[in-house]
């Protein structure tokens, strides 16, 4: 039995129609109690937390398209895999150790278990491998080639979509023999696709009509870009922008969207949370707000089961639904796991405030307890 408690009436009405309330046995409220840190379970506070993301856009789209990116372990829980499209799984064959280097064969199999679950439930489950030793620039000598070769035939045999690129997304590869095919007819329904790409930011040398072309004319049936152009409020893709795209493309399109660390260059950020840019939110900053990445500067840990980071994610929804993307590729959803390789991020945190929030507009799944003194 999950318990996600609280849930505002609108969620409820969408998760039921879903089967993930009432007598089904996976999904119940929770009634108010006195918890301590130690029995928080940050991964279900995350897999609550995507459900209410799919169920959020699904009262404007109900055919939007939800992929995590990672966290294959949660597809333990029925009603996570229930709520998604697909999922996307990074490192799967190259690249979990470092760039361009195979990933141990353990840690392949272990994921590709994982992933079997997603496909026994239909499904899509793509997968991203980094078999280029550079980060910024794809290069097609012998010895990357056979590498690439190995991820697609092994992922296309497990019934993936695989994909290879560099490190950094920066870079639209199309790679030698495995180039995608022209969407004829065009890609209507999300079990179509068959290739799939991602390119998050342009290259050095891209304008955006560049880079909206590039992507519209790749032919793959379904592309990831961010819901700007250098992921600034200012440059963000227009409808228009996004419909040119789409029917350029004749396939789907995905924006991404970070909900387990926030970023100093979204609209949402304040310069006042960190001003000197240590890393280390100033005095006045929200709660939600954790140190920052020093693997990548100006991005920052959250505490993604607060309140007031999630309505910045739903607020983030409502923008990237209203751009006409046909779906969300949600990243570091894996964030509950890094108190297992990281015990700064999670172990001093305190347990989630009383979360017995009223319902208003879209509400995740708050629990309503204390937490004991």
């Amino acid at each position: 039995m999950k318990f996600c408690a609280t849930i505002a009436l609108t969620t409820i009405f969408v998760l039921s129609s879903y089967g993930l309330l009432g007598f089904q046995g996976d999904f119940a409220i929770q009634p108010a109690r006195a918890v301590t840190q130690e029995e928080i379970d940050y991964r279900e506070e995350m897999v609550c937390f995507v459900e209410a993301i799919a169920a959020r856009a699904r009262m404007t789209n109900p055919q939007f398209g939800i992929f995590p990116q990672n966290a294959s372990e949660l597809g333990t829980y029925p009603s996570y895999i229930a709520m998604l499209t697909g999922i996307a799984q990074e490192d799967i064959y190259y690249g979990y150790i470092r760039d361009g280097r195979a990933t141990l064969w353990r840690i392949t199999q272990e994921l590709e278990d994982n992933l079997e679950r997603f496909k026994a439930g239909d499904k899509l489950v793509l997968t991203l491998d980094y078999p280029f030793r550079s980060r910024n620039v794809p290069r097609f000598d012998q010895a990357t080639r056979k590498k690439i070769d190995r991820a697609y035939q092994r992922s296309s045999t497990k019934g993936y979509v695989p994909y290879a690129t560099v490190r950094n997304l920066n870079y639209l590869v199309i790679n030698p023999a495995h180039e995608p095919h022209p969407n004829e007819p065009p890609i209507i329904n999300w079990d179509q696709v068959k290739e799939w790409a991602i390119q998050l930011q342009p290259s050095w040398d891209q304008s955006r009509p560049s880079f909206l072309n590039t992507l519209g004319e790749s032919q793959f049936d379904l592309v990831v870009l961010d819901y700007s152009f250098d992921g600034s409020e200012a440059m963000e893709f227009t409808p228009e922008e996004i419909t040119s795209l789409k029917n350029s493309l004749r396939g789907k399109v995905l924006a991404y969207l970070s909900i387990g660390e926030a970023e100093d260059y979204r609209w949402y950020w304040r310069e006042e949370w960190d001003a000197n840019h240590d890393g280390q939110p100033d005095p006045g900053a929200p709660e939600w707000l954790d140190e920052g990445n020093p693997d990548w500067p100006g991005n920052y840990k959250v505490r993604y089961w607060y309140a007031g980071w999630q309505d910045i994610i739903f607020a983030y929804l409502d923008r990237i639904l209203a751009q006409g993307f046909d779906g969300g590729y949600l990243d570091l959803v894996d964030a509950y796991s890094i108190t297992r390789v990281n015990e700064r991020h999670f172990k001093d945190m305190p347990a989630p405030p009383n979360r017995a929030y009223p319902a208003r507009n879209l509400r995740y799944a708050r629990p309503s307890y204390e937490i004991a003194s």
